[in-house]
Parts: structure tokens; C-alpha cells; sequence
């Protein structure tokens, strides 16, 4: 039986016990330009206790920010272009402008599986051999994959911090991605009015019923939709029914820890 006194991790759900414990912000510090905590004019998400390993294995929040840049980037009709292989057809390739990336370092690079050929001539990498065994990738789909985990991380703890008051043990999360967003949007009316977190970083929370919320989180150019359900209650047909334009991607996980993990799958 788990000790009612105890400070549980957010992220994985169980007790921390003595000499494991870190602080997690509630809006990632990777989103933030300005310096935290408390700013005039603007709200603050605070931080939530985890097990120092379960804050430092959620590895992909650092490069959240690099995400929204690249979803942005390859939202535009500039700068990258898919080629198909002439005499191996099965070998595609999304060649991108590194200028059109300028805050993309190595390490970014390697995160998101690019390969650099800036230094290779044409023929080198024309022969299929050149692609033996190197890491297949879909930019678009493992950024996206990145923003969600991240953003709906960030929204589980503010959920937690200011409403639930209490870490679910168990989650299922839809999530309806769109890019584009700007400042003109606002869903202060529908959803209440909230102070944003930063500059391009707005929040907004509603509850639906006994067991459901709605988030709507606008990170710079993209805007997330988030519904929890904090029951064992399938909602997908429901979802994809009202959002029957738009991609619908689902999260059901013992922790949120889970998502780095079991991940997302598109209904």
C-alpha cells in the first residue's frame, strides 16, 4: 500500500524516497525565453517533484524547442525537397537547406537522424551503398512525435499542480496537432482567460466531465489539442469524429513516463 504522506513523481508515479528528489518545471525551461520564475505580465507553471532519473530520462524535452522549428520549417513550401533514388526507387530522400536551420548544432542534427553531407559530392551519396546501414527517419512525423510528448508532459502537470491536485495511475491522452498558430489566436472566451508563459507559450485548461479535460496549448507555431481522459473510457471514435480533418494521435500509459516508450499512435 503506498504511503499516503509520501511525494510521488509525476512522471512515473511512484514514491520518492530520500536523496532522489529533483524539481521539474511545469512549463519546460527549453520553451522559455525569459528567466523564471515570476514575471509581470506573465503566468508561471511552477515545479513538481520527480525522481532525479525520471526528470533526466525525459531526454527529449531539450529539443522541443528545435522541434517547433523544424515542424515550422517543413510546414513552408522553402528549403526542402523529397527525391526518389532513379534506379533504386525504394530510397527516398528529403534533402534540407542547413541555412534555413541556422540554430540546428550536431548534436541536433544527430538527434533527429539527419545526415550531413555538406562535404560529399554528388555521386558519393547517389550510390545506394552510401545508405547501408544508416538510421531511417521521417523528420515531420519524429518532430511532431517530440512536441507532443513534451507539450502533453507539460500539460499533465499543470493539470496536476492546479486542478487534479494528484497523480492519475493511469493516462490516455488525444492529442490533434496544427501548425501555423499565431498571437490572433485566442481561447480566453470558450476556455477562460489565462496569462500566457512566455511569448508564444499560452496555456488554456477545461474541464469536460467527472474524468475528462481539454487543453489547448499554443507552443510558438504550433497549437496542441489535448484531451484527458482519466478513466478506462475509449473516446477515439468520439474524437476523430470532431476532428474528422485532422490528424488524431493517442497516448494510454500506466505513467507518463510511458511516452517515451509506448509513445503515440495515430487512430
Amino acid at each position: 500500500m503506498t504511503d499516503p504522506t509520501a511525494v510521488i513523481c509525476y512522471l512515473c508515479g511512484l514514491p520518492i524516497k530520500d536523496g532522489s528528489f529533483s524539481d521539474d518545471h511545469a512549463v519546460p525551461v527549453a520553451l522559455m525565453a525569459r528567466t523564471q520564475p515570476k514575471a509581470k505580465g506573465f503566468d508561471y507553471g511552477g515545479k513538481l517533484p520527480t525522481h532525479a532519473e525520471c526528470n533526466n530520462r525525459f531526454g527529449p524535452e531539450t529539443y522541443v524547442a528545435k522541434a517547433i522549428d523544424l515542424l515550422e520549417f517543413l510546414a513552408g513550401t522553402e528549403g526542402h525537397h523529397d527525391y526518389q533514388h532513379r534506379t533504386h526507387p525504394h530510397i527516398t530522400i528529403k534533402a534540407l537547406d542547413s541555412s534555413k536551420l541556422p540554430k540546428f548544432t550536431r548534436r541536433d542534427m544527430a538527434f533527429f537522424k539527419f545526415l550531413d553531407v555538406r562535404d560529399k559530392d554528388d555521386a558519393e551519396f547517389s550510390d545506394p551503398e552510401f545508405f547501408v546501414g544508416k538510421p531511417k527517419t521521417n523528420p515531420t512525423r519524429d518532430a511532431l512525435y517530440v512536441a507532443m510528448s513534451v507539450l502533453a508532459k507539460s500539460a499533465a502537470a499543470l493539470l496536476i499542480k492546479r486542478d487534479l491536485h494528484a497523480v492519475p495511475s493511469a493516462w490516455r491522452i488525444y492529442a490533434v496537432p496544427y501548425s501555423g498558430a499565431t498571437d490572433a489566436i485566442s481561447f480566453d472566451e470558450p476556455l477562460g482567460r489565462t496569462k500566457s508563459f512566455d511569448t508564444g507559450i499560452h496555456v488554456w485548461r477545461k474541464q469536460l466531465g467527472d474524468t475528462e479535460w481539454f487543453v489547448a496549448f499554443r507552443a510558438k507555431s504550433i497549437l496542441l489539442y489535448l484531451v484527458f481522459v482519466l478513466a478506462d473510457k475509449d473516446m477515439g471514435p468520439m474524437i476523430r469524429q470532431i476532428f474528422n480533418d485532422s490528424q488524431v494521435h493517442e497516448f494510454t500509459g500506466s505513467c507518463l513516463n510511458a511516452l517515451l516508450t509506448t509513445g503515440w499512435r495515430q487512430l
